[in-house]
């Protein structure tokens, strides 16, 4: 019965070709094809459909044939898809555009033409549209890359794969976005003044860093926002490190680029503009003008005045300073002794026709030195004697000498007078005379003569006898007292 039927077919077959009408009509790709030739029964509606009878395999050896045809689980599940449909010619259209050619199906039964295949135990037969299709074009949906290059197809109709030849040139591939490059590169000192600096800053920023700010620390204690170049005055003289600080914004945060922005700028002094004295700080205290200047004390036992006794030594004292500031050279003190008085000897210094002179080498900036010169008086004088000291020094600009100084002594006056108490004449210093009981006039003190009288025997001559001495004694008394007085008076002076 099989060779029977074989046999039949084939003459319907010859016959159908002889007379022009096709045979095998019942099993080329039609509208809701469920017979047997078609890949998945009864084809599917939706991509949800085909997913599902794809992912069960449904009818068995579904996923052979769409293995075969480069259709992967992964293509069927995930990747991007359109509606479109695949001409008789082997087209394949999507959105009006031409995506592949060359088509080639399958059927799993065979068709004149067809091309058998047997994978896994799956026996499923490919072959061109053309010997396939009833219609002009059956409707697909297909399935795109990544880069939108077709892949593959599934005809609704049947779930028959479609492989063809793609056409689609994806665009081109976008190079990866840069990584954002951001950097301090280097920080630049120009001196403008002696205290005034220009700072530039050297910034990278590229593929996507934007530089948004510039601070500095002028390593002073300021700070400062700027832009890429700044001035900055300094007010004190010193040696400073400066940093520069670059904000770069990077994928819309803002950062600070790495970098060692750093330099050091030196500030020197201010320099005097005093002439001669321009190799020295404005506030050194040697940026003055020149001025010298040079002083001279005298004094005369440690004192402006003095009295002295005649013939005792005393002690003439003299102190030479500089004054001014700048030291001092050559400078000649000099003292000439004034008349009744002599120079004995100095500790210092040469003493020639009762003058004392000595030159001082030098005397820096208040410097002093002090003299001594040992005199006396050698005969009474009246009224105040005046000593004069002198110092001239070459340095100190106007008149010769450049400063003096003087000390005085004065010297006691010794006089006799009455002393009406004791009636005797004394000796006594002018100033200590009082006349309550002492007159200038020294006759109140001349002597009485007395009668002669004969010698007295007996206790009134012994009483007289000791009256004559107790005045005696008295008399004597009296003078010593005074010759105290007038040395205590002088020790005084």
């Amino acid at each position: 019965m099989k060779k029977i039927a074989v046999m039949l077919t084939g003459g319907i077959i010859a016959f159908g070709a002889l007379f022009g009408f096709v045979g095998f009509s019942s099993t080329l790709a039609k509208a809701s094809d469920c017979g047997s030739n078609a890949v998945i029964t009864c084809g599917f509606s939706t991509i949800t459909q085909l997913r599902a009878k794809y992912n069960s395999d449904s009818p068995k050896g579904t996923q052979t044939i769409y293995t075969y045809f480069g259709i992967s689980s992964n293509t069927i599940n995930k990747a991007t898809y359109k509606t479109g449909y695949v001409t008789k010619a082997g087209n394949v259209v999507v959105d009006g555009k031409t995506v592949a050619t060359n088509a080639i199906t399958a059927g799993r039964e065979y068709i004149p033409g067809s091309t058998k295949h047997v994978i896994s135990g799956t026996t499923f037969y490919t072959r061109t549209p053309a010997t396939s299709f009833e219609s002009s074009q059956l409707s697909v949906i297909a399935f795109f890359d990544a880069q939108g290059r077709f892949v593959g197809a599934s005809i609704h109709d049947c779930g028959n794969p479609v492989m063809a030849t793609n056409k689609v040139t994806p665009p081109p591939t976008p190079p990866p976005a840069p990584t954002p490059v951001y950097s301090c590169d280097k920080l630049v000192a120009t001196k403008i003044t002696r205290n005034e600096y220009s700072f530039t800053t050297s910034a990278t920023a590229k593929d996507g860093a934007v530089i948004k700010s510039y601070s500095y620390n002028f390593g002073d204690g300021t700070t400062q926002a700027g832009g890429a170049t700044i001035k900055h005055t300094y007010s004190k003289a010193g040696t400073y490190t400066v940093k520069s600080t670059v904000s770069v914004t990077v994928n819309g945060k803002v950062v600070v680029a790495s970098g060692n922005c750093m330099v050091t700028v030196t500030v020197a002094p201010e320099m005097c503009t005093v002439p001669g004295k321009t190799q020295y700080p404005k506030d050194s205290p040697l940026c003055l003008e020149d001025k010298p200047s040079v002083s001279i004390e005298k004094t005369v036992n440690g004192k402006e005045h003095e009295t002295v006794v005649v013939n005792t030594p005393f002690t003439y004292e003299i102190v030479v300073k500089n004054t001014g500031n700048v030291a001092l050279k050559n400078s000649v003190v000099t003292d000439k002794a004034p008349a009744n008085v002599v120079f004995l000897s100095a500790q210092t210094g040469v003493i020639t026709n009762n003058a004392w002179s000595y030159t001082i080498p030098s005397l820096a900036i208040g410097q002093s030195t002090s003299f001594t010169i040992s005199a006396k008086l050698t005969a009474y004088q009246s009224g105040t004697i005046v000593n004069t000291a002198c110092v001239e020094t070459p340095t100190v600009p106007g008149g010769n000498p450049d400063d003096c100084d003087t000390a005085e002594i004065d010297t006691t006056t010794s006089i006799e007078v009455c002393d009406t108490t004791t009636n005797t004449i004394i000796k006594i210093d002018e100033k200590d005379f009082d006349e309550s009981h002492m007159t200038k006039d020294l006759t109140k003190c001349a002597k009485t003569e007395l009668p002669p009288e004969l010698p007295h025997t007996g206790a009134g001559t012994i009483i007289g006898g000791g009256l004559g001495l107790s005045a005696i004694a008295g008399a004597v008394n009296y003078y010593g007292a005074s010759r105290r007085s007038l040395m205590k008076a002088m020790l005084k002076q």
